[in-house]
This record gives C-alpha cells, sequence and structure tokens, in this order.
C-alpha cells in the first residue's frame, strides 16, 4: 500500500517459549520476617512456563543430551519423578519432539498428573511414596529398550543448569549481597549447582538444605536412604541441613499466600519457613530461598482449604508459630501452662478449667483459629525473668491469658487474663470467652 513501509521478518527473529526458561524474580518479603534487620528474598521459580525450578534442569538434559548425540529423533524418554520434574521435562519433550515415559508415586496431586498428561506424556502409577521403586522401574525399563533414561538424581547437567543459570541470576539480582541460601532437597540439584556457583563468587554465603522431619510427607522434598542419595550431591557443598515439619511448612504455605501475595507449593513454604527460623538467629543478613513452583498444582489435596489446626507450641517457638499463622481473620491465642506428666491436664488449676471451656467456646466459630502457648512447668513460669513476661510485645503477667490476635488496640483491650482467673467453673469461663469473641 502507498505510503506503508513495508517490514519483512523471518521465524527465526521470534522467540520460542524455551527462550523463556530461566530469568525469574526475586522479591523481597514484606510482612512475614516481621521487625528484622535482615532482608528475606523469595526466587519466584512458578514463574518458568512449565511451572516450576525444574524446567531448568529439564532443558538442560534434553539439550546436552542431543548436544553429544545421545538422543535421536523421535526417542522415548524414561524418568521417575515425584512432579514438578515430570511436569517440566513433559513440557521440554513437547518442545523437542519427544515421547516422555513418567513413573511416579500414586498420591502426587491430581494437578500435577494432569498437567504431564496435557503435554502428551504417558503416566506410570507406583506405590504412594514410593520414588525407589520408581527410579528401579525407569533403570530397568531403559534396560530392556523401551527408551532412554535422563536420570536427574545422577545427570550433571542437572545442577548446571543452575551453576549456569539461577546461581548467576541470584548474584546479579542481589548486587553480589546475598549471604545466605536455603532451597529444599530432593534431587538436590537445585542447592548443587546454586552452592557451587555462589561459593566461587564468595565463599562465606552459607548454604542451608531442607529435608522433611522424621514422617513428614512433602512433595518435593526428601530424606534419602543411603543407597538411594542422589549421585549428584555432595554433602560438602551444603553448610547445614535444617529439618521441617510437615505442618510448619504447610502453614508458612498458607500465610504466604495470604500475607505476602505469594502462591507457591508446600515445599516452598517449607524453604520461607527455613528463612524465618534462620532469619532469628542473624542480623543485617540477605537471605535469599527458593520458591520453586506454584499452589494451583496443590489444590485438589485440600491444602488451601484445610482449618488450621496449629499445634501447641513453647515460649521459645511463639513468634515463630504466630508468624505462620499471620493474616487469619479470627486468631486467638490462649497462653497456658505445661501438661502434667501424671495427670495428663494442665498444672495450673486455673488453666486445666479454663481449656477445655475456650475449646469448646472456639468450636462454635468454625473462622476461628486457636494457637495454644504452653508456657514451662510451674517453675519456670515463676521466674520473673520468664521470656513471656519481659516480652515488650507481650507481657503475659498470669495464665490462663486469652489474646485475640492481631488486632490493632493495646493489649489490655483484646484480651482475657485476670477475668479468666476469676472464674469458677468451666461454664463461667465458657460464657466469659463466648462474650468476649
Amino acid at each position: 500500500m502507498r505510503g506503508r513501509k513495508a517490514f519483512t521478518t523471518s521465524a527465526g527473529d521470534f522467540p520460542t517459549i524455551e527462550n523463556y526458561v530461566g530469568a525469574t524474580p526475586l522479591v523481597r518479603l514484606q510482612r512475614l520476617p516481621g521487625n528484622t534487620t535482615n532482608t528475606i528474598l523469595a526466587k519466584l521459580e512458578g514463574n518458568n512456563p512449565a511451572g516450576s525450578v525444574k524446567d531448568r534442569p529439564a532443558l538442560n538434559m534434553i539439550n546436552e543430551a542431543e548436544r553429544r548425540g545421545d538422543l535421536t529423533p523421535g526417542d522415548t524418554l524414561i524418568e521417575a519423578t515425584s512432579g514438578n520434574t515430570g511436569i517440566a521435562l513433559a513440557m521440554a519433550a513437547a518442545i523437542k519432539g519427544y515421547k516422555m515415559k513418567l513413573i511416579m508415586p500414586s498420591n502426587m496431586s491430581e494437578e500435577r498428573r494432569a498437567s504431564m498428561a496435557a503435554y502428551g506424556a504417558e503416566l506410570i502409577s507406583v506405590p504412594p511414596g514410593a520414588m525407589e521403586i520408581a527410579r528401579d522401574m525407569a533403570q530397568e525399563m531403559a534396560a530392556d529398550g523401551q527408551g532412554v533414561v535422563l536420570d536427574q538424581f545422577g545427570n550433571l547437567d542437572n545442577p548446571a543448569a543452575h551453576f549456569e543459570g539461577t546461581g548467576p541470576e541470584i548474584w546479579s539480582q542481589t548486587g553480589g549481597q546475598v549471604t545466605h541460601f536455603i532451597s529444599s532437597m530432593g534431587t538436590t540439584g537445585t542447592i548443587m549447582g546454586n552452592s557451587r556457583y555462589l561459593k566461587g563468587q564468595n565463599p562465606e554465603i552459607e548454604i542451608i538444605g531442607l529435608q522433611p522431619s522424621e514422617g513428614a510427607s512433602i512433595p518435593g522434598i526428601r530424606r534419602w536412604p543411603k543407597e538411594y542419595l542422589p549421585r549428584i550431591f555432595d554433602e560438602k557443598r551444603v553448610d547445614r541441613v535444617m529439618n521441617i515439619g510437615q505442618l510448619e511448612a504447610e502453614e508458612t504455605m498458607r500465610a504466604m499466600a495470604r500475607t505476602e501475595g505469594i502462591f507457591a507449593g508446600v515445599s516452598s513454604g517449607g524453604a520461607i519457613a527455613g528463612a524465618l527460623r534462620l532469619s532469628e538467629e542473624v542480623e543485617n543478613a540477605t537471605i535469599v530461598a527458593i520458591v520453586c513452583d506454584r499452589g494451583d498444582r496443590y489444590l485438589s489435596t485440600g491444602v488451601f482449604s484445610a482449618k488450621e489446626s496449629p499445634a501447641p507450641t513453647d515460649p521459645e517457638g511463639f513468634w515463630m508459630a504466630v508468624t505462620r499463622l499471620m493474616g487469619l481473620p479470627n486468631l486467638y491465642v490462649l497462653f497456658t501452662s505445661d501438661l502434667d506428666p501424671e495427670s495428663g491436664r494442665a498444672w495450673c488449676p486455673d488453666c486445666a478449667r479454663a481449656e477445655p471451656a475456650v475449646e469448646r467456646a472456639l468450636e462454635e466459630h468454625p473462622d476461628a483459629t486457636l494457637l495454644v502457648c504452653r508456657v514451662g512447668p510451674r517453675p519456670a513460669w515463676k521466674d520473673p525473668q520468664h521470656p513471656l513476661r519481659v516480652d515488650p510485645n507481650l507481657q503475659v503477667s498470669c495464665i490462663p491469658t486469652l489474646v485475640q490476635w492481631g488486632i490493632d488496640t493495646p493489649m489490655q483491650n483484646r484480651c482475657l487474663g485476670d477475668k479468666l482467673e476469676e472464674c469458677g467453673s468451666e461454664d463461667e469461663v465458657y460464657r466469659l470467652v463466648t462474650d468476649f469473641m
């Protein structure tokens, strides 16, 4: 047409989806850290195309296998996975034109399974939690000629993706100010690659790995038997290992969504919980934690809709426990005595009378959450320097004390203390607490 200049472009001038793996945001947590001199930063790996940190090694393992000539067009890839690597490999295989067979425990979330299938992968189930069986099956299928195993657990191209990508990004995004790096440990590729790069820039950076506490089942984090420990793992690259409980990880995950607007999965909750714990120990630190995926792939498990039922805490863990419950609309804290080992009831008679009545009153309010803080045995509580007595933000003077948490009014206007002590029966406590609520 007259007056218009014609532009011509070739297909190669435009990026493909592969070009958008990596370069993820690093954001500062604003509310969860509380009053601290530390900066806690979250690396949002859910912003990768397939929604997790595993996009990086998945693509790198395939690209490097192609470069070495280990893959040919039309090959079938086989991999054992607990979820995120499977989704990432299914995406990468779709990009590259390979068939994909994924072996995974049957208890993985429906969203994860549906995502893999959407990318065209064939799914093979093993019993719940049986990643060792899945790994053995993958090797057996490869030995039978059914395909090629990339082996995320032993493939050095896995940590290399982080040495070449994630680590340099963190160093650049923090202006070289990072002092601590925290990551959940599953295949361990993320922590191995980042440790190698960051320690190469500054050997003083502390590398902290997270593993589940005994009995916890957190997708993406494993406590491997020695014979199944990933071959890419080098314990010398990890300065410290933290155990993370399932409840702590899930509570922190929900708090991230409520108070920071970061919608992530359970292992990411574990990573941020670890960062918050660490922040209690250090000063003037820049702590980077890997938020490895998005929360939408866990919705069907009910983990976001579950009513908060926090475990009782003690004075030492109180602030961490209450931080994980931030943002709940009706949070109550009951400061009470420890349980007598013989009777199983609170050693303080007033507390023994108040506890069941408070719990009964709160049961009538489905939107209410109760955190119980046990102050310790009698000699500890009678000490005038008890931490709950001298904490300027608390100054708990008697037990039992019930506090409606998070309302911006003076402590004495939002708590029941002396009045609870004066009650002569459970029914009297119940009526008092009902009126208070």
